[in-house]
């Protein structure tokens, strides 16, 4: 009989198993940690995701703000699908200082502050209106690319500054963009693999969806009221 202590064959045996144990916890471990990265790429592509859509949210929302005039009129669009989702709205209003006729270029306004070269801007009033970008300024004259179509009473005319905000999936690049007016693209989704949306008019309700290229199965959707438009059409 022993008296004390472990033969070599026991402690080999228990080295064995603990060698064991720690292997299968070692890979237990690497297993969690993969899964848990897992998780933690999936919500920050929802977290990016819903950012998009909130974007999206807020400039829908003010599609057609401030164009009353120039959407009755026909001069201008507020919503425009294609491969890119154009969203117009009034980024500023001026008004005029004198009357000026068709086969003018030539706009004087009460102020011209805010204004450029380049800046796609829309003349309207009650019955009319019609789209042109500005090629200079000299003072408070604003010299426009084409005669103007119609004249317009300084009394009744506004003088609306444009703001075109668009949406394009760059599929060499794979992320989405937003630009607004001629600034450059900016970035807005990362590994974006689906940007889709519709605008259903008669509804007054646009549809986008969107979705990154690591979930593609799970896509990202909203439906929008644009509140402006809902006041205009009919």
């Amino acid at each position: 009989m022993r008296k004390g202590g472990f033969s070599l064959i026991e402690l080999l045996l228990v080295l064995g198993f603990s060698l064991l144990v720690f292997a299968a916890a070692f890979e237990f471990f690497g297993i969690t940690q993969s899964f848990f990265f897992k998780l933690k790429d999936a919500e920050e592509d929802n977290l990016a995701n819903q950012a998009a859509l909130v974007k999206l949210r807020i400039d829908l929302l003010r599609a057609g703000f401030g164009l009353e005039l120039a959407i009755r009129a026909g001069a201008v669009e507020a919503i425009v699908g294609g491969d890119s989702l154009v969203l117009l709205n009034r980024e500023a209003r001026f008004l005029l200082a004198a009357d000026c006729s068709s086969g003018e270029r030539r706009i004087t306004l009460e102020k011209t502050s805010g204004l450029g070269p380049g800046d796609r801007v829309c003349l309207a009033d009650e019955e009319k209106a019609e789209r042109h970008t500005i090629t200079a300024l000299e003072g408070n004259t604003v010299i426009v690319s084409e005669p103007l179509d119609s004249s317009y009473a300084a009394a009744d005319a506004l003088f609306l500054l444009l703001e075109e905000v668009t949406y394009f999936l760059d599929e060499r690049t794979s992320i989405l963009r937003r630009k607004v007016n001629a600034s450059p693209a900016q970035p807005l989704l990362e590994n974006a693999g689906l940007f889709e949306f519709t605008y259903l008019k008669e509804d007054n309700l646009v549809r986008v969806r969107l979705a990154d290229k690591n979930h593609g199965e799970r896509a990202h959707e909203i439906t929008v009221f644009p509140k402006n438009l809902g006041l205009i059409l009919p």
